[in-house]
């Protein structure tokens, strides 16, 4: 149960952060001022994901009693997820839709980094051959989470604006993504105990 209430609370005070970064609805200019709000940003991104990654295979196990200050013992984890958010953002640049790609990566990827993995990539392979099939509906799971965040966003865009719509748009992509990362979690767990 703590492991959720860990995960609930990062997810929410993510998206109060990133609601906050809207506040007076900023326009985008070359200031120190809008640098600023882009990198807390972004920040708080990073964060949040580093401590759901951590938090969500310590839920899987069972061991979630502490699982907060275990994430700070995980600096591995961090860069992990500063060069998977790095190169989503990259992605997003040439072509929205890119990013999907990554976040399939960064979920087989970030369960093996918190274990401890030398190479996730090693971990990661390993989840697919030992569950395959798992693994091929996990990656349909996750592109219609998706397709269905960028849907969300658009209606949101449409009949709710500003602070409310940073808020709930981030709420509900920080609840996909704990959930996400909970369930490629399992897989993970479950291929290295086969």
């Amino acid at each position: 149960m703590r492991g959720s209430v860990v995960l609930a609370a990062v997810v929410v005070v993510s998206a109060l952060i990133q609601a906050l970064t809207v506040l007076g609805d900023p326009v985008p200019t070359s200031s120190l001022g809008f640098a600023g709000l882009v990198l807390a940003s972004v920040a708080a991104v990073i964060l949040a994901l580093w401590i759901t990654a951590s938090t969500a295979l310590d839920v899987v196990d069972g061991n979630a009693s502490g699982a907060l200050s275990r994430a700070w013992r995980r600096p591995v984890v961090l860069v992990w997820c500063v060069g998977l958010t790095g190169v989503a953002v990259a992605l997003a640049i040439l072509f929205p839709l890119l990013p999907a790609i990554v976040i399939l990566v960064a979920l087989l990827l970030l369960p093996a980094a918190v274990d401890g993995h030398r190479n996730p990539f090693v971990g990661a392979l390993h989840t697919v051959q030992r569950s395959s099939g798992r693994c091929a509906v996990a990656a349909v799971v996750t592109t219609l989470a998706y397709v269905l965040g960028w849907v969300v966003t658009l209606v949101l865009g449409f009949f709710v604006t500003g602070v409310v719509a940073a808020f709930l748009t981030w709420l509900w992509f920080g609840t996909t993504a704990a959930v996400l990362l909970v369930y490629w979690s399992r897989l993970y767990r479950r291929a290295t105990l086969l």
